[in-house]
């Protein structure tokens, strides 16, 4: 499902109505299966297609991104904290503070 949000975003078409809800509702049903590249490129496409995605999948995002955030790399935390702002949407403290400290371990290496 990441995947293929993410191919519709590089080529810059948005999917079709019937797709674009398919996807999301699947994302929401196996999003504790995402790893965190999968939830930066979810949330990295919908920004990039300028669709802000329904609030089950946000919270659903949210929720996986701060249970794995000690696996983002530094492209997965930028392209996350992107994608929030670029959509307007203000993450939750407990995803803000998550990125925050994840960015300065990066940072140190």
């Amino acid at each position: 499902v990441a995947n293929t949000i993410w191919a519709f975003a590089t080529l810059g078409v948005r999917p079709g109505g019937e797709l674009l809800g398919g996807m999301e509702r699947r994302a929401v049903a196996t999003m504790q299966g995402f790893k965190p590249q999968n939830v930066a490129n979810t949330m990295w496409a919908y920004a990039t297609l300028g669709v802000t995605p329904g609030k089950e999948l946000l919270g659903g995002v949210e929720r996986r991104a701060v249970d794995t955030m000690q696996g983002f790399n530094p492209q997965d935390v930028a392209n996350t904290i992107w994608a929030y702002a670029t959509l307007g949407v203000t993450p939750g403290k407990e995803l803000l503070g998550g990125v925050e400290r994840r960015a300065v371990d990066t940072m140190q290496g």
